[in-house]
């Protein structure tokens, strides 16, 4: 009889064929089982003709590398997204033949064709300072959607008048500090009824104090920032009438830091409204809302202040999502190349865990610098992928460097079974640009049902991606607080900026908030997008700011869907 004892050979070649079958049955779906992404580039067939002016002439000012914000909103509430473009100015040794301003491009597009024309002059929003981004909110609860510009110079704040046009009221409401103001946003912090505004303070910097350092070519160049003494960030208390107050002492939030990117949301699921900041080459913040109007700074306990080599980062453009499906919020932050991205990931009570690694954000995002950056579902499949935007600050960094560049292609993180795969190859011609990119904003431009993908980038013209991925079905959720509109106090505000929306549909639950910050220096779209892959009906759950809660059974998809806060 045989000997049935297998050899060393055969336990051997067993061994290898089980890890092969456990690395198949773990590796994530392939990018042919899955309909291709597909963004088209339609900027130059718009009507866009917006060019980025940083004012540069060889002096090394560090303003120059940093502007580029832009903003997706319905300034004329006609039920699609407008563009705005934030520019910089001329500065000591540029010369230019006319005077750079921010434009906004009203959007146009009907059936045959992507459409849009500047209405800057006659909307009165053409700033000319030096300007870095904005935010977008209705702090003043008449219907219409307001616009903060945050600028290396004093902030400005429009209000809308509800005919097209915009009045200038930031000295009426108290809130043009005239500090190096990065990314800004409106929330509701108090849960008043009214949207505040956050404003994130960078590096104290003047133009006659700018320092250069020795680049590798030997040459002054740019200095990191960690040559400037940091900025503070402002929190103004929306007051109602019309003004704001300065409350940023009281409140807690009066630290010095080198803002970049902000995003707001309840990470401790407390009721209230907590704050993020990811700050430049230091640790980030995460101010818990004590729920007193009191802010406590817990980055170093939560896990979120520093990679899990407990080093500092460059943090720049930051968002959150949901991406395992456990209804927390996940954190993702740009950064400097040689650093990588990094995604935090939400473990509860306000504890986060580094894992960037193990979600597969690290390599493809080893060699970038990236700024913007924003969670989306951009093939309606489901879940959140990430598109993120890439550029050095150094413009001359192909000097002394075989693998490092100034211009940077941007990039497609799809999102497979709550770890990313690079998916920019796959993605169309969208993604074969590159810039220096820093502004991304993300919003349902032409009304199709997927998330299109607006980029502001240095020295350049600004790229429209329209989404031509065709994927699965979906739902676009327009939001109407009581503020403003129902009689009493103790509404949402107008735009309900800070509700959180759960999607139920088949044996799939999505939980996503109404944000008003996010990206880097730029606004998104204020309805909130949800990919349903297959799914024919879902139910919805909102739970508003003011605590009220809605309910929708049944909701057949594919529609923008207006939800109104009532009693």
């Amino acid at each position: 009889m045989p000997d049935s004892t297998p050899s060393i050979r055969q336990l051997l070649c067993l061994s290898l064929a089980i890890t092969l079958a456990t690395i198949l049955l773990l590796t994530p779906d392939t990018a042919a089982d899955k309909p291709a992404f597909s963004f088209l580039n339609v900027t130059s067939e718009s009507g866009i003709d917006f060019r980025h002016v940083n004012g540069a002439s060889g002096r090394k000012y560090s303003i120059e590398t940093m502007g580029g914000g832009v903003g997706l909103f319905d300034y004329d509430s006609d039920g699609d997204l407008d563009a705005y473009f934030v520019n910089g100015a001329s500065l000591p040794g540029f010369t230019i033949d006319h005077t750079p301003i921010n434009r906004l491009y009203r959007n146009d597009t009907t059936e045959d064709g992507t459409r849009f024309v500047d209405v800057t002059e006659g909307a009165g929003v053409g700033h000319a300072g030096y300007g870095m981004g904005c935010a977008v909110g209705d702090y003043d609860n008449d219907g219409d959607v307001d616009l903060y510009v945050t600028n290396f110079g004093p902030n400005v704040l429009y209000r809308n008048n509800g005919d097209g046009t915009f009045s200038d009221v930031t000295d009426v409401a108290g809130v043009g500090d005239a500090q190096w103001t990065s990314s800004a946003g409106f929330l509701d912090y108090d849960a008043d009824g009214d949207l505040d505004i956050y404003a994130v303070g960078y590096v104290q910097f003047t133009l006659e104090g700018n320092k250069l350092c020795p680049g590798r070519d030997g040459k002054p160049g740019y200095c990191a920032p960690d040559v400037y003494e940091g900025a503070r960030d402002i929190l103004y208390r929306n007051e109602g009438e019309g003004s704001f107050t300065d409350v940023s002492k009281t409140t807690g939030v009066d630290r010095e830091g080198r803002g970049m990117g902000l995003v707001a949301t309840d990470f401790d699921r407390d009721g209230d409204l907590d704050i993020y900041i990811a700050n430049d080459e230091m640790e980030n913040f995460l101010f818990d809302n004590r729920g007193d109007e009191v802010f406590e700074e817990v980055g170093l306990f939560s896990g979120a202040a520093y990679n899990e080599q407990g080093e500092p980062e460059a943090g720049m453009g930051v968002d959150y999502s949901d991406i395992d499906g456990d209804g927390l919020y996940d954190l993702l932050i740009g950064h400097y190349d040689d650093e990588t991205s990094t995604l935090y990931r939400n473990l509860g009570n306000q504890m986060f865990s580094d894992e960037t690694t193990t979600t597969g954000i690290g390599p493809p995002s080893r060699l970038k610098v990236t700024f913007g950056l924003v969670f989306a579902d951009l093939d309606n499949d489901g879940d959140e992928d990430a598109f993120v935007v890439n550029g050095h600050v150094v413009d001359n960094v192909e000097v002394g460097s075989d693998v490092a560049t100034y211009k940077q292609p941007n990039q497609l993180m799809e999102n497979r079974g709550g770890r990313f795969v690079d998916a920019s190859d796959e993605a169309g011609p969208g993604l074969g640009i590159v810039k220096a990119s820093r502004g991304l904003a993300a919003g349902d431009l032409d009304n199709d049902g997927d998330i299109d993908l607006l980029v502001g980038n240095v020295m350049d013209r600004p790229d429209l991606l329209i989404n031509q991925s065709g994927g699965g079905n979906w739902l676009l959720v327009d939001l109407v607080g009581g503020a403003g509109r129902l009689e009493r106090k103790g509404w949402s505000n107008r735009d309900g900026i800070g509700a959180r929306i759960t999607v139920t549909s088949d044996d799939r639950r999505q939980v996503k908030d109404l944000k008003g910050a996010a990206s880097y220096q730029s606004a998104n779209d204020l309805r909130t997008h949800f990919g349903l892959a297959d799914a024919e009906v879902c139910d919805i759950e909102v739970i508003w700011p003011s605590g009220r809660v809605t309910n929708l059974k049944s909701v057949t998809p594919n529609q923008i869907l207006v939800i109104k806060e009532e009693e």
